[in-house]
């Protein structure tokens, strides 16, 4: 039987540009094309909604304002308009705000997660930020691109940068709090690609907040050579200097999709992460070769994965080339664990079935599970094509029963499933109104087993919560027997519950409960059975880290960074500690040798602290340690000769402390070290590094030691490393070029609205001191000379 024909959603009269999908409203697909209007589409109607006309010129990109999808963007030209939804609805096409900062035609438009900037790529290069509170530019970066900016995206983790993406082959990473870059990714000289077109960079994807821990802090990259790029931003900003392309230093961090691995055959225009199913599982790029390309990122990022045949999940082959792409979210998530064999079931259920009968009774049994995942493809000409997942694959040619097998199997899975347990279905009223409090909704993130007769709750987190949110007792109380996990992220009116369950195993709290002075030590303490706790920008109120732990036998994964937590490293640890961030508090004291007893320790972070004394040579006992920080504390003495037995360690900051003697040879045959950064201490001597050593490493620095000095002979000045050259009794030549260094920072911070003029002003003003110094030393000379004559002259009258 021939498969079902991809639905066609008509209403534009020319090119489709852009389409994106609502999540707050389920089957909403809004869209826009070059006949300069946008068009709304409910999939469960046949028709288009209604349209309206944004202008003469073609409207370009569309995007929800973040946590309110009332409020949507569109820009056409060089002009940026905000549209009210339910004006909209009633036939007023009046925008509510209006923004034409940029100088060409707006590429890309989109809105950060606090919704209080947008920013926009033009063909000139520029990126403008607008802050939308006050209704003014705020920053515009330039000198970024030397062509056109094509895609640019907020980072989610980093609130003050944007990454941007252009037709020079360039990928740049914005701090645009002061208006300058902070990487620059070349893909100019990559050679890697499977088409003759250059490595242009049409698109960008970065993963939600929520999708972070699954994917790392990475983004994906659609180039014009056919190749998809996954990239670690985090490891991207460690590096020193600028990337180019993909060189073999990169390779561990960077995943490489291309026709090796069943990828593009021509450029890539366009890449988005999943929303249906399980979130950010999987990458679907569009491109020019009339194919889409539904990627496993979890495949792809494993780096335990050598079979590069698993990480193309499907090919959809289309009529026409793809402009855009966006994919709507899941109405459950109990399919996850099983999408395989659901789709393999539904491939037999529609070979096997009527494709209308089909379609009805996955709509019917849908009332529990929704076995719908869509994905909406903007394509060229005036027409959009939806997508199933479920229908489109071909059925594997295997005999009938064996269908039939996988179709009654399908059914009793769906069948048997469980309701959820009704005491904690009646708690749960509080915080959702749908059938199936189960799966995702726009603040709250409920996860259940698959238990019977009833399924329970063991999962539970908020996130960007409203101000009328409130969380009483009596909703947790009725899930204290099944919670497993709780988190909070940005929930800062929200205050915290007066109860937890002690069944908890993991409890996390982000930027939440300010309004409420956070949390107490007291109330952490009671958590007795977590073995991750997980605290970042919340207050702790107690009087030390020890209050806290007092009772957490069970604790490998501890986080308390910027929690204002003070009093000093406790007398004993509970042994299981795997991971230790104490980042960005007031901690004083020694660093005492309980931490070195944690031998099962592979991380540990006690940076921005007040923490003194010298680094105890035990801390070699911690064989497993992988990341090492200790930066901005008040550490003395030498390095501890110790360091070397740490064989697994990778990353390794001592910057910012009052560490002195001489920097110690052995660094150099510590095999796995990647980041070694000892800025701002007290160093003296010889820097003992070779050239290939350095540049071995990632990222180093030894900066801020006035007293160390390099050998010239061995060292090239071109390493820009911060300090003297050293004469011949090992002591430095002179200072390192601080002015030299200081001007550059001035003028990395440039806005680049003066172009230079900063720097003429200061030769201007510098060679205008030294004319006045001139002029009043002949003043001066002449005065003196004037005065010798006269006493001279009276000397002769007196003589006489």
């Amino acid at each position: 039987m021939a498969m079902a024909e991809p639905r066609k959603l008509r209403g534009h009269k020319a090119t489709a540009t852009c389409c994106i999908a609502s999540r707050d409203r389920p089957g909403l697909v809004v869209t826009s094309g070059e006949d300069g209007c946008v068009c709304w589409f409910d999939l469960r109607c046949k028709d288009v909604q209604f349209t309206f006309d944004v202008g003469t010129e073609p409207v370009s990109s569309l995007c929800f304002k973040t946590g309110n999808e009332d409020i949507l963007y569109a820009s056409h030209g060089n002009e940026i308009k905000s549209f009210d939804v339910h004006m909209l609805s009633a036939g007023s096409w009046k925008p509510l705000e209006s923004y034409s900062y940029n100088k060409d035609e707006v590429n890309q438009v989109v809105c950060n997660g606090r919704s209080s900037f947008l920013s926009s790529a033009d063909d000139s290069g520029d990126v403008k930020i607008i802050d939308v509170g006050q209704k003014c530019l705020y920053k515009t970066l330039r000198a970024g691109h030397t062509s056109i900016c094509s895609s640019v995206q907020f980072i989610p983790w980093r609130p003050w940068e944007v990454i941007t993406g252009g037709l020079d082959a360039k990928l740049v990473l914005w701090d645009f709090s002061k208006g300058r870059s902070q990487k620059i990714i070349d893909f100019s000289s990559d050679n890697s690609g499977q088409c003759l077109n250059p490595a242009f960079v049409h698109s960008i994807a970065v993963p939600e907040m929520d999708m972070v821990d699954k994917l790392d802090k990475i983004c994906a990259v659609a180039r014009g050579d056919g190749i998809v790029d996954l990239i670690n931003i985090e490891s991207e900003l460690s590096r020193k200097g600028a990337s180019k392309g993909s060189s073999r230093n990169n390779v561990a961090k960077r995943v490489c999709l291309d026709y090796s691995v069943g990828g593009h055959k021509a450029a890539v225009s366009c890449v988005a992460f999943s929303q249906f199913q399980e979130k950010g599982r999987f990458l679907i790029s569009g491109g020019n070769d009339k194919s889409v390309k539904i990627w496993d990122c979890v495949r792809c990022l494993d780096s335990d994965n050598n079979d590069n045949r698993d990480l193309l999940h499907l090919n959809i082959d289309l009529s026409k080339k793809v402009n855009w792409l966006c994919t709507n979210q899941s109405d459950s998530e109990n399919l996850v664990s099983a999408f395989t064999f659901v789709t393999k079931a539904l491939w037999a259920y529609e070979w096997l079935l009527d494709p209308q009968v089909s379609y009805l009774l996955l709509l019917k049994t849908g009332e529990i599970f929704t076995l719908l995942c869509l994905l909406y493809i903007s394509m060229s000409q005036d027409l959009f094509k939806c997508t199933d997942l479920s229908f489109t694959m071909k059925p594997p040619q295997s005999q009938p029963l064996f269908h039939l097998f996988l179709l009654l199997l399908l059914i009793a899975t769906v069948s048997s499933s469980s309701p959820l347990d009704p005491k904690q279905f009646k708690a749960l009223k509080i915080l959702t109104t749908t059938k199936d409090p189960c799966s995702n909704h726009s603040s709250t993130t409920i996860t259940c087993d698959d238990a019977s007769p009833f399924r329970r709750v063991t999962s539970l987190s908020f996130a960007n919560c409203s101000s009328s949110l409130s969380l009483p007792s009596k909703t947790l109380k009725p899930l204290s027997t099944s919670l497993l996990s709780l988190s909070f992220l940005n929930c800062p009116s929200l205050s915290p519950p007066k109860h937890l369950p002690i069944s908890l195993r993991s409890f996390s709290a982000v930027s939440s409960f300010h309004r409420h002075h956070g949390l107490s030590g007291v109330y952490l303490a009671r958590l007795v059975n977590l073995t991750r706790l997980s605290i970042f920008s919340v207050p702790v109120s107690a009087s030390g880290l020890y209050v806290v732990l007092g009772n957490m036998r069970n604790i490998t994964s501890l986080t308390i960074s910027s929690a204002n937590l003070p009093g000093k490293i406790p007398k004993a640890f509970h042994s299981n500690l795997t991971y230790m961030d104490l980042s960005n508090n007031i901690l004083t004291g020694p660093l005492r040798p309980s931490i070195t007893l944690l031998t099962g320790l592979k991380s540990l972070n006690l940076s921005r602290n007040s923490l003194s004394g010298e680094i105890p040579n035990k801390i070699g006992d911690l064989t497993l340690l992988k990341n090492l920080s200790l930066a901005s504390n008040r550490f003395s003495g030498p390095v501890p000769s110790s360091v070397p037995s740490l064989s697994q360690l990778t990353h390794l900051d001592l910057s910012g402390n009052r560490l002195n003697g001489v920097v110690p040879s052995f660094f150099s045959g510590m095999k796995s070290l990647r980041h070694l950064n000892l800025a701002d201490n007290s160093f003296h001597g010889v820097l003992p590094f070779n050239e290939t050593f350095i540049k071995n490493l990632e990222f180093f620095q030894v900066r801020g030691n006035s007293g160390l000095c390099y050998n010239n002979t061995l060292l090239s000045w071109k390493l820009n490393l911060g300090i003297a050259p050293c004469d011949k009794y090992g002591l430095p030549l002179s200072s390192p070029p601080q002015k030299q260094k200081q001007k550059e920072e001035e003028d990395d911070y440039d806005d680049n609205d003066g172009d230079g003029d900063g720097d003429k002003k200061e030769e201007k003003h510098g060679s205008t001191n030294k004319v006045v110094l001139g002029v009043a030393i002949a003043l001066s000379s002449l005065v003196f000379f004037i005065v010798f004559l006269i006493l001279l002259t009276k000397w002769s009258l007196l003589s006489k």
